[in-house]
């Protein structure tokens, strides 16, 4: 007796074991491929291990059932079944009164069920069968069917581990339903992002015309009739001229912002001498500073030749050293720069009005200022940050802050020295 039991029990934690590398199995596939969903694989498993003779899974859109899938060894009998999908649901099968049931059926004998009339065993070669619905938030998407020759119930551990099969079917379903919305999704923001690109690049250019004529324009009437204007028209004349660079100047900065985020940013590397870029730079930012503060040239002449876009780290520069401008209304502005590690390291620090610490990471938002007052005292569109940091990783680098409130800003540039070279931290 004792020996009965061993053997009983040895072929209990066996079935457990195959059943479980069966489920592991089945998991695997679904997550190897996420848009397909693995329909064949479990229901020959299920076949094999409820010990059946037939297993099929089908889908229910709401209105139909359709054949996901057939485990049989009549390949004739397949076909037909096929030919007979898809179609309403009906109480007349297993798998369709499961779907109008919402629960577990199990016909003992298909030839005595009253409501069993569809299918009969001598031609589908099964007569009990237990068929399990597909649930995903209480609404049925389908059903998977086990079925054998013989009438009499399944027991109630195939019973159970046709269920594992069922919910690792909801499993799967979901899972290829959820990724095809994302890819989806994913292809109407693409789609959209081109869009908006083409249409700041079409309304910018309709803008510039115009804008910069306006500041032609204002220009020559400025400079031909400075003498002769009255001291209050030739100021509203400089009010015009100066909206309308700064509005020039949001148009570019968006058109900017639009280009980084649609990945339309092209890079044109050269060597460039950075110390000299360094002084170009401050010198055009000169007319910026306030007279109460001190430019401050901390770097050395013998800085070595960088492999890199000029244009985008003029831009990066100016960017950093237009923002310290406007923050710091006495003090210095100082510019260092040095290399390490087969990187530059660029700062500009000021002693300007300085960031909470609760800011630090919103600064480089699109439209984020340090401080809400400075975006009416000072202007800007708080785009300056967001482009050179942008930017800066679009050449293979970043840039970080350093602040405290009253004790000045430094923005640290780090670049590698030869663009598209990984450099050391």
């Amino acid at each position: 007796m004792a020996d009965e039991e061993l053997i009983a029990r040895t072929r209990e934690l066996a079935d457990a074991l195959e059943q479980q590398a069966a489920t592991s199995e089945i998991l695997r596939v679904i997550s190897r491929s996420p848009t397909e969903v693995p329909f064949d694989t479990i229901v020959a498993t299920a076949r094999k291990l409820c010990d059946a003779s037939a297993a099929n899974m089908f889908t229910f859109d709401g209105a139909l059932l359709h054949v996901a899938a057939l485990a049989m060894d009549d390949p004739e009998g397949m076909a037909a079944l096929r030919r007979h999908f898809p179609r309403p649901p009906d109480r007349g099968m297993a798998a369709s009164r499961a779907v109008l049931t919402r629960g577990l059926v199990a016909i003992h004998d298909t030839t005595t069920d009253p409501e069993y009339q569809w299918v009969h065993a001598g031609r589908w070669g099964f007569r009990s069968v237990v068929c399990i619905p597909l649930m995903r938030d209480g609404t049925p998407i389908g059903a998977i069917a086990i079925g054998r020759p013989e009438p009499g119930p399944f027991p109630d551990r195939q019973i159970a581990l046709l269920q594992t099969f069922a919910d690792q079917a909801v499993i799967a379903i979901q899972n290829a339903r959820l990724y095809r919305e994302i890819e989806d999704k994913s292809r109407q923001l693409e789609i959209a992002s081109r869009h908006k690109s083409a249409f700041l690049a079409n309304m910018s250019h309709e803008l510039r015309t115009p804008l910069n004529a306006i500041i032609g324009f204002s220009r020559i009437v400025m400079r031909r009739s400075q003498e002769r204007l009255e001291p209050k028209q030739y100021e509203n004349l400089e009010k015009i001229l100066a909206s309308a660079q700064n509005l020039l100047s949001l148009i570019n900065a968006i058109l900017d912002l639009a280009k980084i985020e649609a990945g339309r940013i092209e890079l044109h590397p050269d060597e460039v001498r950075l110390a000299t870029l360094l002084d170009q730079c401050m010198r055009t930012v000169e007319p910026l500073i306030n007279e109460t503060v001190t430019p401050v040239k901390a770097f050395e002449r013998e800085l070595p030749l960088m492999w890199v876009d000029e244009e985008k780290l003029r831009q990066i520069v100016i960017n950093l050293l237009s923002n310290a401008a406007k923050f710091t209304s006495r003090g210095s502005i100082e510019v260092r720069a040095r290399a390490a590690n087969g990187s530059i390291e660029l700062a500009v620090v000021d002693t300007g009005i300085g960031i909470a610490p609760e800011k630090l990471d919103a600064i480089f938002d699109e439209f984020e200022q340090a401080d809400a007052r400075g975006t009416r005292e000072q202007g800007g569109t708080g785009l300056g940050l967001a482009i050179a940091r942008s930017l800066a990783r679009v050449m293979g680098g970043d840039i970080h802050a350093e602040s405290a409130p009253g004790a000045g800003s430094t923005f640290t540039l780090k670049l590698p020295i030869r663009y598209g070279a990984s450099s050391s931290s």
